[in-house]
């Protein structure tokens, strides 16, 4: 899989959550060792990270409150690359 502005996306989504919240921030690390984990898998297409996707899904929407963009709704639209191979994976990965 490719995804022309992934890297950069994940890195946007980086520099806001490390804006909001600091690079040693829990929130931080969490968010960049998932997008780090579902982009392999993503590119490799490994069957398997769902639970991870799961845990990124649910920490985005939590981190939402103070990073707007990261909000459901808005993500795709700041995001798209990033939606994009999210949607694959909750698609493609298995339970």
């Amino acid at each position: 899989m490719k995804a022309k502005n992934l890297k950069q996306e994940i890195k946007n989504i980086l520099t806001s959550i490390g804006d909001n919240f600091g690079k040693d921030s829990r929130e931080y690390q969490d968010a960049e060792y998932y997008l780090d984990i579902l982009e392999t898998v993503y590119h490799y297409n490994y069957n398997n990270g769902k639970d991870l996707l799961n845990e990124l899904n649910k920490l985005l929407n939590k981190l939402s409150d103070r990073v707007p963009e990261l909000a459901p709704e808005r993500f795709s639209q700041h995001y798209p690359d990033v939606s994009k191979m999210i949607k694959y994976l909750e698609e493609w990965l298995t339970d």
